[in-house]
């Protein structure tokens, strides 16, 4: 796709930036779905002036799942945070390496509408998901399986977008279910939705992180670096301070009550502060992902992961 209908894509989408930082500061673009805890870390760095320090101007810029991968390529963003569907296209000969991790579990919960009580009842149901290959898809595939169920046959399995727009889905009742970040449990208890099952607790796929493209990784090693780098004070923030994260997840998730210590407590346990990806975790991904696209060859973790960013800013410590 030309680089100028990224451009226009971009400029409708949900750009979530701030205003020009200081003189001189190298804006960097970066992609996510919708806003999430998934994403909270570079939230935390941006609103702590970690990136700033780094002498970086952040534009979050949100875009639907599937268009991440030709995003990249068109140079239109620099950094994805939706890893899932990265590492797919990296498994079908996309140039895009992981750089960063920061959650070892799914932030997700299956929710569905009230009728719908346990996982089997999804039989012959519609479940959204962001796109197909996408980490909510894996994730559905492989809680289906779990329970006795054929995920290619059992359920109609629909590419829908971010979570908003699969809570909206929910609502309009033209899907059953869908996993939803942690964050929404608020508002899909009030709407009187069942809370299937907290994901987290039976997939092991890691959620989060930083993907980029090989060329910018030679390009433009000394960016990466500093967005690896004052993105890790971000994750470290989250969990040495508790108050002030809190405050954040209140005014930036749109959270309230107990709600906020709940959810706070979901991001510590999958939590990996070292800014890598466990590696069981993404073992399970890559297998997932052989199987959806039916890879036989074996993919070392060379290919989809490259840590050397992680390491240098854990040697200089």
């Amino acid at each position: 796709m030309k680089r100028t209908t990224f451009s226009l894509l971009l400029v409708l989408c949900l750009t979530l930036a701030i205003p020009w930082e200081r003189a001189g500061a190298e804006i960097v673009h970066m992609g996510i779905s919708t806003i999430g805890l998934y994403e909270l870390p570079t939230e935390i760095a941006k609103r702590k002036g970690f990136y700033k320090e780094e002498g970086l101007e952040v534009r979050k810029v949100a875009i639907r799942t599937g268009l991440h991968v030709a995003a990249l390529l068109a140079g239109e963003l620099d950094y994805s945070t939706v890893t899932g569907i990265i590492l797919s296209a990296t498994l079908q000969g996309m140039p895009f390496r992981t750089v960063m991790g920061w959650f070892d579990r799914p932030l997700h919960i299956l929710i569905a509408r009230p009728n719908i009580k346990k996982i089997t009842d999804l039989k012959g149901k519609r479940i959204a998901v962001s796109s197909i290959g996408s980490i909510p898809h894996v994730m559905v595939k492989e809680t289906l399986a779990q329970n006795g169920m054929n995920p290619d046959r059992d359920v109609i399995v629909l590419a829908v977008g971010g979570s908003s727009d699969r809570l909206a889905a929910l609502a309009a009742g033209t899907v059953d279910a869908t996993p939803l970040d942690v964050a929404y449990i608020q508002r899909t208890e009030k709407l009187g939705f069942t809370n299937l099952l907290y994901l987290g607790d039976v997939v092991n796929l890691r959620l989060g992180g930083f993907a980029v493209t090989t060329d910018k990784m030679q390009r433009n090693p000394g960016q990466i670096l500093r967005v690896v780098r004052a993105t890790l004070k971000g994750v470290r923030f989250l969990k040495n301070n508790q108050p002030e994260t809190s405050a954040i997840m209140r005014d930036y998730l749109k959270i309230s009550g107990d709600y906020v210590d709940r959810i706070y407590q979901f991001a510590l346990r999958s939590l990996n502060e070292d800014g890598l990806v466990a590696k069981s975790s993404l073992d399970n991904e890559i297998r997932l992902a052989k199987e959806q696209f039916r890879i036989k060859e074996d993919i070392p973790e060379a290919k989809v992961a490259d840590w050397r960013f992680i390491k240098e800013i854990s040697s200089r410590r």
